[in-house]
């Protein structure tokens, strides 16, 4: 009865079943995959994972339904994330050495050619880019080290102290001749040994101790024709006697407004200190003849007749002399603006027409502190002067213009700055922070009656910008023969930076010209475009409308301006290619080949070249046929004409160096130099050639010019033919000794004929041409070859080359 009571239970554990649905409903199954069909994926549908998947079953497309590989998701490292941060600061680093202050966005934007530009032109920073250690790059030390500290010091030997008393100077060669054309300071003296003044390593002499260091018979080559082509009758000819003029004379009014004229068209707008209103009035209405006014108007008429005439008429030196006569010790206590600025006239520009560079340059080193000694070079409060004086108009007054002050002071800055830049010399503090004078500037209203002759200050105002980035270029030369790349590329980007912010007018115009210039050569078979002075009335016209500003009226450049805008170009671009040379002369002293340059000195050498074959390809094209601008083209061509002329003796002289050289391929691999390269040089030469002697007529120079590089050139060839001479191959040795033989009974029986000045081994000296020196290819004895390298002991008598200043050609046949 008790047992009915309880109840028994039995536990039991149940394996796990499916979960099942509720009954009634369907039962389905969750469908997960990682990776979906590539149909499923464009239809954006779910996919079961199935090959194929039942969608594609269900839409009867089973040939779509594939799979893609999915991505292996990496998970980078530590190690890896450090190595990778590492890589991106090293690029950073690289990219603010090479593009200081870019951004990144802007560089991305722009093409490989702008971007090696824009590399090469930038300034270097102040300090350099911090880059880890691990990279092993030394901030601080370059390739180009020790290269340049070298060359700085093999340049210095470039540069000599002239003697007590030399002598040949410029005074004694001046003295009895009116056109004594040869100089030390340009080169056209071919004197390399015995200089009467300081010339650095801007200057030609030193292009042309390359030469003749590059290739030392050059120079016994060079004295030997020159003494037997000089006409025997010019070392006769009679000197000639100055004539007696009286000071107070003046040529008839209608001569005299000729060369008035003529004055204030071609040489007032290159440098207009003159009030040419004031100046004609008192011309025309005034009877003075006080010392300054006719210093001044002689100076004015001398230049006048230069510029409407040819080098031919020698009427301006008649009209020197009588200003010269007004000028003397005195004058320069004088504290009249007049006698400033016929100073100015005579120092700044016309003795270097004469060729006088060394009296030039005294003279307006001193005229400088003549104006400083004015007040000239300091700007004053504007409430102090009047009105219609400061716009440089008529004052009723005895105060000098504003204007006038700003113009004559920077006239005189930029004849300085011209006449010096090429010398080698330093500036002497032409400006500095005591200087505080303004520019000209030009009225603001487009249509007033000044501005017709305003526009024509518009060169002077970018020349003055121009002459003082050209100060610190010349004071960096004639500290260190070659300045540090990174100020190099600075300065060079300076220079363009201030040519393409010249206004359309100035820089535009010349371009079009230049171009048209070149399209009328090739159409006419490479016939020189002649053009002719502007006449004596188009200061007078109006030739495009000048209700535009000057920046928007480019095409119609007035005529008084082609001449100016040109000189200004020729002077950018042989100022850029003064810049490089140095760099192009330590490469030949050393006999440098180019693969064996570091990068920049490739691209200095480089730019240098091609600067210099653009300026003789502009010149041969735009220059007219003029005095004024025959003038300055003759010496700017023959400045840039040694560049060709360095680098065809240093290829000559590198292409023979390897004896193991056989063919011209390996010659030209050695020296760097491709024949096209080679025949660009001489067609660069042969262009300046033809130049010079088209242009006889224009300058003084020209022929002397023509007579220089002419002789180099051929001197270059006979350098070439002896080089392949060395190199062929031996031959038996009976010939030889029968060649011997005939060499020597052809130097005794020409022993004669050479210049008294030769040794007496000169035929052996032609035979072995290296001199017994150190050899400049040996880092080691570097320092005792630049010592002991004396031009003047090749060839040994020191006096070798001293008679070829005293030959001087007349201006014209």
């Amino acid at each position: 009865m008790v047992e009915g009571m309880f109840h028994t239970f039995q536990a039991t554990t149940a394996p796990p079943e499916p979960v099942e649905v509720e009954s009634g409903r369907k039962s389905y199954k969750r469908i997960s995959t990682t990776n979906a069909c590539v149909e499923c994926r464009r239809r954006k549908i779910r996919c079961d994972g199935n090959t194929p998947c039942g969608r594609c079953a269900f839409y009867q497309q089973p040939q779509r339904c594939t799979y893609a590989k999915p991505t292996q998701r990496v998970v980078p490292s530590k190690k890896a994330l450090d190595k990778l941060q590492h890589e991106v600061e090293i690029y950073h680093a690289i990219v603010d050495r090479m593009f200081p202050g870019r951004d990144l966005n802007t560089l991305l934007a722009l093409p490989r050619e702008q971007l090696v530009d824009l590399a090469v032109t930038l300034p270097a920073p102040r300090r350099p880019s911090s880059i880890p250690p691990e990279t092993g790059l030394d901030p601080g030390t370059s390739h180009t080290g020790t290269w340049s500290s070298e060359d700085a010091e093999s340049l210095d030997a470039l540069e000599q102290a002239p003697e007590r008393d030399p002598e040949i100077d410029e005074a004694k060669r001046h003295r009895h001749k009116v056109n004594a054309i040869s100089d030390d300071v340009n080169g056209l003296s071919l004197s390399v040994d015995k200089q009467s003044s300081y010339v650095g390593i801007s200057s030609i002499s030193a292009a042309l101790k390359v030469i003749f260091k590059t290739a030392p018979i050059a120079g016994p080559y060079i004295a030997q024709t020159y003494n037997q082509t000089v006409p025997p009758s010019r070392s006769t000819t009679p000197p000639l006697n100055p004539r007696i003029l009286d000071p107070h004379y003046l040529p008839s009014p209608d001569v005299g407004h000729k060369l008035i004229e003529s004055y204030f068209n071609h040489v007032h707008v290159q440098m207009p200190m003159i009030d040419e209103d004031h100046f004609w009035r008192t011309y025309l209405y005034d009877d003075r003849h006080d010392p300054p006014w006719l210093a001044l108007l002689n100076m004015v008429m001398a230049l006048g007749s230069l510029a409407g005439s040819t080098c031919d008429n020698e009427e301006h030196y008649a009209y020197f002399q009588r200003a010269r006569r007004h000028l003397d010790l005195e004058t320069f206590g004088s504290g009249n603006l007049l006698m400033l600025q016929a100073m100015g006239l005579l120092s700044g520009y016309y003795l270097h027409y004469l060729n006088r560079p060394n009296e030039a340059n005294s003279l307006m080193g001193a005229t400088l502190r003549m104006a400083t000694a004015l007040g000239l070079h300091r700007e004053y409060d504007v409430s102090l002067s009047s009105g219609p004086s400061s716009q440089g108009g008529r004052s009723d007054n005895r105060e000098v213009p504003a204007g006038i002050r700003r113009r004559t002071w920077w006239t005189l800055f930029c004849l300085d700055t011209w006449g010096n830049v090429a010398t080698g010399r330093p500036s002497l503090g032409r400006m500095g922070p005591g200087v505080t004078v303004g520019s000209p500037k030009i009225p603001e209203q487009m249509n007033n009656a000044q501005y017709i002759a305003s526009l024509r200050l518009l060169p002077i105002i970018h020349n003055i910008e121009f002459c003082k980035l050209a100060t610190r270029i010349q004071d960096s030369l004639a500290a260190r023969p070659l300045c540090k790349f990174e100020d190099l590329f600075a300065f060079d980007a300076e220079l363009v930076k201030w040519h393409d912010e010249l206004p359309p007018i100035l820089r535009d115009s010349y371009l079009s010209g230049l171009a048209t210039q070149r399209k009328n050569s090739a159409s006419e078979g490479m016939q020189p475009v002649q053009t002719t002075p502007a006449p004596a009335h188009s200061s007078r016209r109006t030739p495009f409308d000048f209700a535009q500003p000057p920046d928007s009226d480019y095409v119609a450049c007035p005529d008084i301006l082609k001449t100016p805008v040109a000189v200004m170009h020729w002077r950018y671009q042989n100022l850029r290619m003064l810049m490089h040379r140095p760099y192009l002369l330590a490469a030949a002293l050393r006999r440098t080949r180019f693969a064996g340059m570091g990068a920049e000195q490739k691209i200095a050498v480089t730019r240098c070249r091609v600067i210099a074959g653009q300026t003789i390809a502009d010149i041969d094209a735009t220059c007219r046929l003029e005095l004024i601008a025959g003038w300055a083209a003759v010496w700017e061509m023959h400045q840039a004409v040694m560049v060709p002329l360095v680098s065809l003796f240093s290829h000559i002289s590198l292409s023979t160096k390897n004896d193991d050289a056989e063919n011209s391929s390996e010659s030209s691999l050695f020296s760097g130099a491709t024949d096209e390269e080679v025949e660009k040089w001489k067609w660069q030469i042969e262009t300046a050639l033809q130049f010079f002697d088209k242009m006889r007529s224009y300058s003084v120079a020209a022929k002397k010019s023509k007579d220089v590089v002419e002789r180099l050139y051929e001197a270059s060839k006979h350098v070439q033919r002896h080089r392949e001479q060395q190199t062929q191959p031996p031959r038996p040795a009976q010939c030889a000794l029968d060649d011997v033989a005939q060499a020597s009974d052809t130097t005794l029986a020409h022993s004669n004929d050479l210049p008294s000045a030769y040794p007496a081994d000169f035929g052996q000296l032609v035979a072995f041409e290296e001199p017994l020196l150190p050899s400049p290819d040996n880092d080691a004895a570097m320092e005792s070859f630049w010592d002991d390298m004396l031009w003047g002991t090749f060839p040994e008598t020191g006096d070798w080359m001293q008679g070829l200043h005293q030959f001087d050609w007349p201006a014209a046949d």
